[in-house]
């Protein structure tokens, strides 16, 4: 069994954290002027963090708020965090228990909006397999170096699942689930969007309830947003022109409120630029997957700290962060 796979990831994502810490965190503003003017980054697509990129960007949303958005897209969260910590963009649009991860290992980082809810589920096409106790004895492909694998253990656990004794949790990347899933080499696999949303146009479904198990995990409310990406920034960054902060939320706000009032509109942009089919995108729609909601960080405090608290048990957060690694919005 891969009982050292948690724990790897969970350590890959302190030494991210702790790149270039100190010298090079304070050089962030300079450094990112170097690479963009907004100094912005992102994933790529097909990363469900891209979505609203191209609204933004045709409706330029950015112009209305006085911002020049060329957003940076990295291929993969390895690239961008470590290019976030090395100072090479001022704020980037990722996992906000990432962002957490810089704080607490000491970098000037503040969490500033979320974006958009978890959208990790465990799969299966074996018709015998549909609740998270159905997995017992079974094989499971996953991503353990990936953050949402740290969230998913406590799903398993509050299953009665472990990894070392009734379940058998290979390592693989995202491409590589997919591909033992559909050669029948994996019981079950742990997918986000969009390649979840594509599996389940294939005939694959939903195990259980992830967040709904993650919620019980950590003690939140049954309506409970369980979030998972967000915008954080170097303090410097923030400081040194709050109203651009400002604007930047305002921006991202109303790429949200698109996306989410215009959903046919809104699918058609994203596939274009994406390429991800506007059947996965309905799909995540109807099924409540992707869910687009950008406020305030320091407003889902009470949520963000219990998923916090999740991700330090699940070996993923070195420590809980203090109420400072929120930024703290002036008031109207």
């Amino acid at each position: 069994m891969r009982s050292t796979d948690k724990a790897r990831g969970g350590v890959k994502s302190l030494r991210l954290a702790a790149v270039a810490f100190g010298a090079l965190a304070l050089a962030a503003t300079s450094a990112a002027a170097q690479v963009n003017k907004s100094g912005a980054g992102g994933l790529a697509p097909p990363s469900n963090g891209s979505y609203l990129v191209p609204i933004i960007q045709q409706l330029k949303l950015d112009k209305k708020y006085g911002l020049d958005f060329d957003i940076k897209l990295y291929p993969n969260p390895d690239i961008l965090y470590s290019e976030f910590a090395a100072g090479h963009a001022t704020h980037i649009f990722g996992a906000l228990f990432n962002g957490a991860n810089f704080y607490v290992r000491g970098m000037p980082v503040q969490l500033l909006f979320t974006v958009s809810t978890a959208n990790h589920a465990f799969v299966s096409k074996d018709p015998k397999i549909k609740e998270p106790q159905d997995l017992k004895g079974k094989t499971v492909a996953a991503t353990t170096s990936s953050g949402f694998y740290g969230m998913a253990s406590l799903f398993l656990k509050q299953n009665d699942l472990d990894p070392r004794k009734n379940i058998n949790i290979i390592s693989a990347s995202p491409a590589a689930v997919q591909t033992q899933l559909l050669a029948g080499r994996a019981d079950a696999g742990l997918l986000f969007d969009p390649a979840l949303s594509n599996m389940l146009t294939q005939g694959f479904h939903l195990v259980g309830d992830m967040n709904g198990g993650i919620r019980k995990a950590v003690g939140m409310k049954p309506d409970a947003q369980v979030w998972y990406l967000g915008a954080f920034a170097y303090k410097s960054w923030i400081d040194a022109d709050p109203k651009r902060a400002e604007a930047t939320l305002k921006m991202w706000q109303d790429a949200a409120k698109f996306y989410n009032e215009h959903p046919d509109e809104a699918d058609k942009i994203i596939s274009a630029f994406t390429k991800v089919p506007v059947a996965a995108l309905k799909e995540s729609r109807k099924l409540h997957l992707t869910q687009f909601q950008v406020e305030p960080a320091i407003a889902q405090k009470d949520n963000l700290d219990a998923l916090f608290r999740g991700f330090k048990e699940a070996g993923f957060l070195a420590h809980v962060p203090d109420a400072g690694v929120y930024y703290a919005w002036p008031k109207k």
